[in-house]
């Protein structure tokens, strides 16, 4: 499997301008899945979230990425509104539309404010293997990709607006979350601006033994990096720390 991590910035509110850029960057692809950051059409906007939500049932955005996904996974976050309630909706989006999505559990302060937390873990068959998702605050819960290997996920997918004030802390949550848990992780993070946070970018990919597959910088960038499931079952039989779990949840 061929992932494409698009570490991009955000036009904040700007939704067409992110879209053709987004779309412009699946066409180009020849990626099997492309991840982009968290709510990757609009960016945060405070109270204007409500004007770019949509109901998934018919859903814009989804049309046009499943339009042009031409054989590819398409993943990242997008402003969800479901029964009057909003969200911060992670998508999998394929040929044939959404195959999978998961509601953002962890709300961060000022979020709380805007979107309603999720309730559910999301862990879904692709043709790819099982693909978990979360997003950006997520990472600080180690207890959600424990929930995630337990439900046998093998590549987590991570999209995300972390801020530069706690850039030391974004590697090291990722690698801790793969190594405690022998699965690969993908994380996508934004650069540039917004009125709120700047955003270093340093997305990342790390295999089940914590080893960094690839890293960005704090600039633009579309990082490329093969996922070959064989390597869990490979770590995982070198150090079964699985298997000597003993407190149950």
């Amino acid at each position: 499997m061929l992932v494409e991590i698009a570490q991009i910035d955000i036009r904040n509110g700007d939704k067409e301008k992110n879209l053709e850029r987004i779309c412009n960057i699946i066409k180009n692809s020849k990626s099997d899945l492309i991840l982009f950051p968290e709510l990757f059409t609009t960016g945060f906007v405070g109270e204007k979230i409500y004007e770019f939500a949509e109901n998934l049932n018919d859903s814009k955005t989804v049309e046009r990425l499943s339009e042009i996904a031409n054989g590819k996974i398409i993943a990242g976050s997008i402003v969800e509104e479901d029964n009057y309630h909003i969200y911060n909706t992670f998508i999998l989006v394929d040929d044939t539309g959404i195959i999978g999505k998961y509601r953002k559990i962890h709300l961060f302060q000022e979020e709380k404010d805007y979107f309603c937390p999720g309730s559910e873990i999301s862990v879904i068959n692709t043709e790819f293997g099982r693909i978990a998702l979360a997003i950006c605050y997520d990472i600080r819960f180690p207890e959600l990709f424990r929930e995630f290997m337990k439900n046998n996920a093998e590549l987590v997918l991570v999209c995300a607006n972390f801020p530069s004030i706690r850039r030391e802390h974004w590697n090291v949550l990722i690698r801790a979350r793969a190594i405690e848990n022998q699965f690969f992780v993908v994380a996508c993070n934004r650069v540039g601006e917004d009125m709120r946070n700047k955003y270093p970018g340093c997305s990342i990919a790390v295999d089940p033994w914590g080893s960094v597959l690839t890293v960005a910088d704090a600039n633009e960038e579309l990082l490329i990096c093969p996922i070959n499931r064989n390597r869990i079952a490979e770590v995982r039989k070198g150090l079964p720390v699985l298997e000597d779990i003993r407190l149950r949840y």
